[in-house]
């Protein structure tokens, strides 16, 4: 039966009390003599209908304390136990226990009945019993263990001899349930036996990495695994936990793993609504017509640990970092609880389940259960159990939570530390502690300490105040000083029996007007969306990878992370706090497909608040955590206000709902998702009266990230925008789970990655089946570096240059920061070519200001282009970068470049003659060459045996395809090309006019050397997505050698981080591997480009005049371009393309910006738009031999 209790009036020691022990006696309350008419029982169950509630038994009767709420005539009393089989029939005997927030674990005692709450309570002479409808002093009540000798009160679900009852199925559609046993979130911690083996640690300076020498045992790695598809049951479903319980047959899985990613079950993406049919809190059915054929499934884990020898006097926990979606928990055969919450930490208490040596631990896992419907993010759902699982020991009475606030002045300089430590003794034993607080500088050098003292028998809370702190070094993202707060328990003899640390950061977050500032300083958050998300893992993100994730965002000059659309794992936040990024957390709350039906619902309030606190009391001594989130895309919910006021009794920082748009006061932000420039601009001074962040912008699917400088432009000119998010870092495609147990990673060169329309029907996009939709990431899922990347670099470097004459600017728009750290190093370019490089002085620049750089006299002349590269490098290794690396560049033009002139070439020797449609020629060197013309093509064109074309052309063409093209602009697909003049020689030259109706004329000129100019005039419009000439190379000219701007790809509004200079790659990879093929490649403001055949016998240069893009790729791009809109259906993959032998080769002058048009931002800015009119450009090909 578990545990006996007194249930006592709070803060008192009266308790109730029965006399006769008999039916129908009304119970009373009286001083606790430890009679046995005052020991009562309190069994967790289910009701009917479907709530949890305790069942209240008299421990010499079996009676049941009935509430009698049918009769108002009498007084709450004892009944008949209505209770069988885990059921009751009589609400009047179903008592929830719900907290009073106190911490002391008293409790008010209520029933339902006809829609109405009554609460158990005490009249004002304390000693008879009453209903009442509402909460005070007089409905509280503590639990003391009857076992117990002191008078403190005892959590009725935690007794010290463990008895949990049983699971209910019926708990995954019960959305009031959201756990049971489970254990009050606190902030992360690692306990140690003493401060050397702490120190000793690698986890002590990086907390991110795993414990090696703590109370700690982790239990990833492989588990026992049995997966039972479209079921919540299954073989062993009853007694698969028991110790002895033979799974020799089943199969192995990692832990941590997206279950689906080892080909149990198919992954599912949807976006708005939900991978099974909307029916809550019921969700079970798949929606089959969508290729979610199977209906809710279950994963059966086993695994054993080994308890050490000096645990067994400890306190053990078991610790879940997250579970998709729902788990329930058992160890030696015995039911320890169940947990719901993909992403918040689960805990449970092992203590008087495990002994040492030994032990067996099983979990059942829920592909989805009610939560879900708080889980409705765009993104893959996956199952299972997705991050770390471990165990840890403590002492029995221990800190259990700790929470570190500080005050300080402005600069966040001077000021007090408080660490308030809630000391945890839930089974009531008298003792004594002291605890030793103490803090410690970056070196390790002791800043200030202090001890307090714990001593009785009861949870309570301490204040270890660190008062008169001076020459604190703030913690900000440019600066993430951190600081450790070392907590050291000691024993009544004064033995060291636990210690933890934690890194924390000094620093302010304060309002003023509709700004945010950081230590008294404007901080803009330049930030990015992320999702978890992995090729080959699913939703479990490995340490190395968001190693590499926080490492390239910081290269990238990003300084803000939201956490969409869920709390990250504790490990994240450590690096953040280190790396030095700012943080929006969010919680882990989104029903985008349901909206206020079920934010509105109050039915679903317990669960928000659940998630909600979690992620508030876990993260909070995080210095990055700047801002909290309360979720994501569920509409104007009531809940969230008292999510929001839940926050804000929890913590103090500022909360932010994007759901809030309209002004609601359940958030301190004004936000919205995918503003138009214009519409930022609109908002410039704050949204609906408050600081205005973008949550979500610049939507980076495939070909995308356009017009970023200008956001950007519009946001530092404001008085009250503070910044926004990219959507989203990292594209969410993943490798096929059957290819990844095949070894088959790639295919025909390219990754064999997945998206969701690979998976899920498009017919169903209304409910979010929408296909490559969650391929938004401006790095690849691979966490490679990509051009989008490149421009985000660009825009949002916290250094700038402008350049006058022989003086340098450098502007700091850094907030903290001087430039002591970096050094300024220079490239002088001829053509491209490096000509000279150097270091430059320079001179102290605060943060927030500009300093001038004399640079040295350059030698140049106008017979060539000459630029000049500057670049700030960092001075020293840190984190996130080598020395050496650059975090801003600029590139300024010394000379205006000499450019090519159609017709006005003079040839060296060499001879040629006309004969009909064809040139042939004759170089000096002897080199053979010849043209054919054919009805108004170029048909033919050879050079010393070599073959350089492999059909008709050039032709005009209009032809791109891209997400952000989606139902915008227009291409062409024939130009009816005729020939409007003869090729005719003159002098020694040829020359002939090729004219496409109304569209183009390319105007020739053959020289006896083999040089041909083409003259291209072309008729624009701005409805077009491209102007420009497409052409085939044959095949063999791999080699690319180009003098234009790179390395990575480049478009008129995505080209401030790319240069101009001389770049080396081949075909093959010039190729941009969005998940989606699309138009790629484009490299603005071209001025040669030479292709050499893989014999190394053959080149082709091209020089240009005018405005040039260029691009080459073995892919057809009519193989790919559609009319835009049903690209994210079509379910193509880059293998599934034909690649040719031939070069597919565009010279464009004009192609239309990339733009945000994939999500609502702006499809393109009108100044990006392909120009009206007549307009033209040279081309000057010169073929050569090598050898």
């Amino acid at each position: 039966m578990g545990s006996s209790y007194f249930i006592c009036v709070a803060n008192t020691t009266n308790c109730l009390t029965l006399t006769s022990g008999k039916i129908n006696e009304s119970v009373t309350v009286a001083t606790k003599a430890n009679a046995e008419g005052q020991k009562w029982t309190a069994k967790n169950s289910l009701s009917t209908s479907g709530y949890n509630y305790n069942f209240i038994t008299a421990l010499n009767s079996d009676l049941a304390l009935d509430a009698a709420a049918s009769n108002s005539s009498l007084s709450p009393l004892v009944w008949t136990s209505e209770h069988s089989s885990g059921q009751s029939a009589n609400i009047n005997q179903e008592w929830k226990l719900v907290s009073t927030g106190k911490g002391d674990n008293t409790y008010y005692l209520c029933i339902a009945y006809n829609g109405t709450t009554y609460y158990l309570a005490t009249t004002s002479t304390r000693n008879t019993l009453v209903r009442t409808s509402s909460q005070s002093s007089a409905t509280a009540f503590g639990f003391i263990n009857t076992d117990t000798s002191g008078s403190g009160t005892t959590d009725p679900d935690t007794p010290s001899n463990p008895d949990h009852g049983s699971f209910n199925v019926s708990w995954i559609s019960n959305q009031s349930k959201v756990g049971d046993y489970k254990e009050d979130a606190h902030a992360t911690f690692i306990p140690y036996a003493s401060v050397e083996q702490m120190k000793a640690d690698a986890n002590y300076d990086k907390p991110w990495l795993t414990p090696t020498k703590a109370d700690y045992l982790n239990l990833n790695g492989q588990w026992k695994f049995k997966y039972v598809a479209g079921s919540t049951t299954g073989p062993g479903s009853s007694d698969f936990y028991d110790k002895d319980y033979d799974d020799s047959s089943w199969g192995t899985i990692r832990v941590p793993l997206s279950w689906e990613m080892a080909n149990y079950g198919k992954p599912v993406y949807t976006n708005v609504g939900y991978p099974f049919v909307s029916n809550p809190p019921s969700a079970t059915q798949g929606y089959t017509q969508y290729g979610v054929t199977d209906n809710n499934s279950t994963g059966f884990y086993r695994r054993t640990f080994n308890l050490p020898e000096s645990w067994t006097s400890k306190r053990v926990f078991l610790h879940f970092d997250g579970v998709y979606s729902a788990a329930v928990v058992w160890v030696n055969g015995k039911y320890v609880g169940y947990s719901q919450g993909a992403n918040t930490d689960a805990e449970f208490d092992l203590t008087g389940f495990v002994s040492e040596g030994d032990n067996q631990l099983s979990v059942r896992v829920y592909r989805w259960c009610d939560g879900s419907y708080l889980e409705g993010q765009d993104m893959w759902h996956l199952s299972g159990i997705h991050r770390d699982v471990y165990l840890y020991a403590t002492p029995k009475v221990a800190v259990r939570d700790h929470y570190i606030t500080a005050t300080l002045n402005d600069a966040a300089t001077s000021g007090s530390l408080n660490v308030k430590l809630t000391m945890d003794n839930r089974d009531k034993t008298s003792a004594t502690k002291k605890i030793l607080v103490e803090l410690l500088d970056a070196k390790g050098s002791s800043v200030k300490s202090t001890t307090v003292s714990y001593s009785g028998s009861a949870t309570s809370t301490i204040n270890a105040i660190l008062s008169g702190l001076t020459n604190l070094t703030p913690w900000s993202a440019e600066n993430p000083y951190l600081y450790t707060v070392v907590v050291s328990q000691q024993n009544e003899s004064g033995v060291e029996e636990m210690v933890f640390s934690t890194k924390y950061g000094f620093r302010n977050i304060t309002k003023s007007g509709n700004l945010i500032y950081i230590n008294g300083k404007r901080v803009f958050f330049k930030g990015v969306n992320t999702q978890d998300t992995h090729p080959e893992y699913g939703r479990a993100i490995d340490t190395e990878t968001m190693l590499k994730d926080v490492t390239m965002m910081k290269q990238a000059n990003v300084n803000t992370i939201r956490t969409s659309h869920y709390p990250r794992q504790p490990k994240m936040y450590a690096m953040m706090d280190a790396f030095g990024l700012y943080c929006m957390d969010e919680a882990d709350v989104e029903c985008h497909y349901l909206g206020t039906n079920i934010s509105s619902n109050s039915s679903w309030q317990t669960a928000m608040n659940d998630r909600t606190q979690r992620m508030v009391l876990r993260d909070r001594n995080h210095p990055s955590v700047i801002f909290w989130s309360l979720g994501n895309e569920c509409g104007a919910g009531t809940n969230f206000s008292g999510t929001y006021n839940l926050c804000k009794s929890l913590d103090s920082r500022y909360v932010h709902y994007e759901g809030a748009n309209s002004g609601a006061s359940y958030s301190d932000l004004g936000s919205n998702m995918y503003p138009t420039v214009s519409a930022v601009q609109s908002a410039s001074n704050g949204l609906n009266s408050k600081p205005y962040f973008i949550c979500e912008y610049a939507h980076a699917m495939g070909q995308a990230v356009g017009n970023l400088q200008e956001y950007w432009d519009v946001i530092e000119k404001s008085n009250g925008i503070i910044g926004g998010c990219i959507w989203d870092w990292v594209d969410q495609a993943i490798y096929k789970p059957a290819d990844l147990v095949n070894g088959t990673k790639m295919k025909k060169g390219f990754h064999n990655w997945a998206s969701g329309y690979d998976y899920n029907s498009t017919s169903g996009i209304n409910y979010g089946f929408q296909g490559n939709f969650l391929d938004n990431g401006i790095i690849t899922p691979d966490r490679a570096w990509t051009a989008k990347l490149t421009e985000v670099k660009k825009v949002y470097s916290n250094v700038t240059f402008s350049k006058s004459g022989n003086t340098l600017t450098v502007t700091n728009k850094n907030s903290f920061v001087d430039l002591s750290g970096y050094t300024l190093t220079y490239q002088v370019l001829r053509d491209g070519y490096l000509q000279s490089e150097g270091t430059l002085t320079l001179p102290t620049i605060t943060a927030g200001n500009s300093g001038t750089v004399s640079l040295p006299s350059f030698s140049t002349d106008d017979s060539h282009e000459w630029l000049l590269n500057v670049q700030l490098r960092t001075k020293n290794d840190n984190l996130w970068a080598e020395a050496g690396y650059a975090v801003a560049e600029e590139q300024f033009s010394l000379t205006s470049r000499k450019e090519v002139t159609a017709g006005s070439y003079t040839a060296d020797g060499g001879s040629l003659s006309v004969s009909g449609n064809t040139v042939s020629g004759t170089t000096k060197d002897g080199k053979a060459f010849s043209m054919t013309f054919s009805n108004g093509k170029l048909s033919a064109w050879t050079y010393d045996g070599q073959s350089l074309i492999a059909a008709d052309g050039p032709d005009f063409n209009t032809m791109r395809d891209i997400d952000n093209d989606r139902w915008s602009g227009s291409f062409i697909t024939s130009s009816n090309t005729s020939v409007s003049s003869q090729l005719t020689k003159s002098g020694n030259v040829a020359k002939i006019s090729v004219k496409g109706d109304s569209y183009y004329t390319i105007d020739y000129t053959i020289y006896p050397d083999a040089t041909v100019d083409m003259k291209v005039t072309l008729q624009s419009s701005s409805s077009y997505r491209r102007v420009g000439l497409a052409m085939q190379f044959q095949g063999g000219f791999e080699n690319v050698e180009y003098y234009a701007r790179g390395p990575w790809s480049n478009y008129v509004d995505r080209k401030t981080g790319s240069y101009l200079g001389r770049y080396v790659t081949t075909v093959d990879d010039m190729i941009d591997e969005n998940i989606h093929p699309q138009t790629f490649g484009d490299h603005q403001d071209l001025r040669e480009l030479t292709l050499t055949n893989t014999d190394g016998k053959t080149a082709l240069n091209i020089k240009t005049a005018g405005q040039v893009a260029f691009s080459l790729s073995h892919y057809n791009e009519s193989d790919y371009c559609g009319t835009g809109d049903t690209m994210w259906s079509d379910g193509k993959h880059w293998y599934d393309l034909t690649k040719h032998s031939q070069i597919y080769a565009h010279f464009d002058y004009y192609q239309r910006g990339i733009g945000n048009g994939s999500c609502n931002g702006d499809s393109v800015l009108d100044k990006y738009k392909c120009p009206n009119g007549s307009y033209s450009y040279t081309l000057r090909f010169t073929p050569k031999s090598l050898k």
